[in-house]
């Protein structure tokens, strides 16, 4: 099913540091800036798996995108997940002029969007992520799916669905092989808590910023990092700034050290173009 999109990007979205199951998957690279001077065939696929769905996403070329869902599954489900009933061009509004910083980021990471993800998946992945880099967090996430998620086939495509709580419980003995480390015994309290229903995160929805954050941060192995990119990742809370690494970089060298005061109601938008641009280019 095609779909026409003036403001998605299939790279920027994959490697913003926000997914670790959206996959380039055809044999061709092209850098971001390239992307104006693209011939027909090296436009990208990627491959997308969340919890137990599997999509792949054709760049077809004049912003149209071959999406292999159905047309009702792309409006009831992918329309919600790519945030795509946002209008991202009121938030790139909120840079100053002569911010030409925060504008060239902007500028680089067109068709950026911030995904609506399941929460336990992104609490279980972001205890992961802490102190690793990116490809190895993928690793780990494989390697756990594998071990305790259910088996799905599509067509020709096999593939491990996200495991749930009650999954990586039952199958806790195999977790040794998937490169957890110390975060190990988190994981399984975690999804331990998540099975018994002492965390209800489809609950915490409907919480204040400030209170979500306090029930995340209750969590062992959760601290503010932690639960500022499941705040932002899974709840959509687009005034939490994840601080990373990189964003601490921007923020130190670029805004003497405090995000400006205009931006803090979108920070967490605004962080995700920092992050993608300074790490792209390696600029600090």
């Amino acid at each position: 099913m095609i779909i026409h999109l003036k403001d998605f990007n299939l790279q920027t979205i994959a490697d913003s540091g926000q997914i670790f199951r959206f996959n380039r998957v055809d044999s061709c690279k092209v850098k971001t800036s390239d992307l104006n001077k693209k011939s027909k065939n090296d436009f990208p696929t990627y491959e997308l798996i969340n919890k137990d769905k599997y999509l792949l996403i054709k760049d077809m070329g004049d912003n149209n995108f071959d999406f292999s869902c159905s047309k009702k599954e792309f409006g009831t489900y992918y329309t919600h997940y790519f945030d795509l009933d946002n209008d991202y061009n009121k938030y790139k509004r909120v840079a100053l002029k002569d911010d030409t910083f925060l504008n060239e980021c902007i500028k680089y990471g067109k068709g950026l969007k911030i995904l609506n993800q399941d929460p336990f998946e992104m609490l279980i992945s972001f205890i992961i992520s802490q102190r690793k880099s990116i490809p190895a967090i993928k690793t780990s996430i494989e390697r756990l799916s594998k071990a305790c998620g259910k088996k799905m086939s599509i067509k020709d495509k096999t593939y491990y669905a996200f495991p749930t709580a009650m999954e990586i419980i039952k199958n806790k003995s195999k977790l040794a092989s998937c490169g957890l480390g110390y975060r190990l015994p988190y994981i399984v309290e975690a999804s331990a808590q998540v099975m018994n229903h002492e965390i209800e995160l489809d609950q915490y929805y409907k919480l204040s910023t400030e209170a979500l954050r306090e029930e995340l941060l209750k969590i062992k192995g959760v601290g503010e990092k932690v639960a500022s990119c499941i705040m932002l990742f899974a709840y959509h809370r687009i005034d939490i700034c994840p601080k990373d690494v990189w964003i601490n970089r921007v923020i130190d060298k670029k805004y003497n050290g405090k995000i400006p005061k205009q931006y803090e109601r979108y920070q967490g938008i605004i962080q995700q173009y920092w992050f993608y641009y300074a790490k792209e280019h390696r600029v600090f």
